[in-house]
């Protein structure tokens, strides 16, 4: 956890550095700038790039070759192939809008120190570096406290990706807490790259099954244990119910979304207490493939 944390806070200084170094249109003042706001955070983390090039018409910035590692763990070095920063406030304490992406992000599961999670992965037959790709963007309306989640996009090749939109309200970086932030839409998109298959072909091996038992026994699984949270007189949740089965039998991907009638709070949802009541303050859909 705390490589992670020294890492976004590398990429943090990072982007703000390229992001500012654009008005200037050149590589080389962008490059002292970076340069200058990595040495702000020198005292946490260690990063180390190659090379900085600007694009004068797109006005993005890629910065090639990044290592981010905790000071005190140098070797740990998360590494990322390019860094690539199309706009970003910097004159914010939070910043207003961010739009970049991260090509290449070198993560290698048997750093993770989690045996558990290391063994699973493994056992589905993913063991080594994996190359993920990140690309965001988000706007944040001071006045108005909206947050939209314009994209998020995570993911691999022979993994998938998983996609997010979203758009709250009644935000503010200030607040003691988010009980007054307000959900006005969400969508999770997931497309899968041979990842939830292998995965499960993996489980039925373990239980000496074939995948297609083991589906089968997952399916019937959840058929059974729905009836004790959710209302079968419910077509909402039945259809959610159906949904997740469907992806299981072929799991090429699947969708969320929630649209409420008008805003949910989150102290509302966190007291809802219950999947039910949750599918129906959200509006949630789920589609399958």
């Amino acid at each position: 956890m705390k490589k992670l944390l020294a890492t976004g806070l590398g990429i943090g200084a990072l982007a703000i550095g390229v992001y500012t170094g654009v008005s200037f249109y050149t590589a080389k003042v962008a490059e002292a700038k970076i340069n200058e706001l990595i040495a702000e955070v020198d005292d946490d983390v260690v990063i180390e790039y190659s090379r900085v090039s600007v694009n004068p018409l797109g006005a993005d910035i890629t910065v090639k070759d990044v290592s981010v590692a905790p000071i005190e763990a140098p070797a740990q070095a998360i590494k990322i192939d390019q860094v690539i920063v199309r706009q970003f406030d910097d004159k914010s304490d939070f910043p207003t809008v961010v739009d970049a992406s991260l090509k290449g992000i070198q993560f290698d599961i048997g750093e993770m120190n989690e045996p558990a999670f290391d063994s699973f992965m493994k056992q589905a037959g993913y063991d080594g570096t994996v190359a993920l790709n990140l690309d965001t963007k988000y706007e944040y309306d001071e006045a108005s406290g909206e947050v939209t989640l314009e994209q998020f996009r995570l993911g691999a090749e022979d993994l998938g990706y998983l996609e997010a939109t979203l758009k709250l309200g009644n935000y503010s970086p200030d607040a003691p807490s988010t009980a007054g932030v307000t959900l006005h839409s969400a969508e999770i998109v997931y497309r899968d790259d041979s990842f939830a298959e292998t995965v499960m072909a993996s489980m039925a091996a373990e239980s000496n099954q074939d995948v297609e038992q083991f589906k089968t026994q997952l399916v019937s699984g959840i058929a059974q244990n729905a009836q004790f949270f959710v209302s079968a007189d419910d077509p909402t949740v039945m259809t959610v119910i159906e949904e997740t089965k469907a992806f299981i039998e072929d799991p090429k991907g699947f969708s969320v979304s929630a649209n409420p009638q008008q805003p949910v709070s989150v102290i509302d949802l966190m007291s809802a207490g219950s999947p039910q009541l949750w599918v129906e303050m959200l509006n949630l859909e789920i589609e399958a493939n």
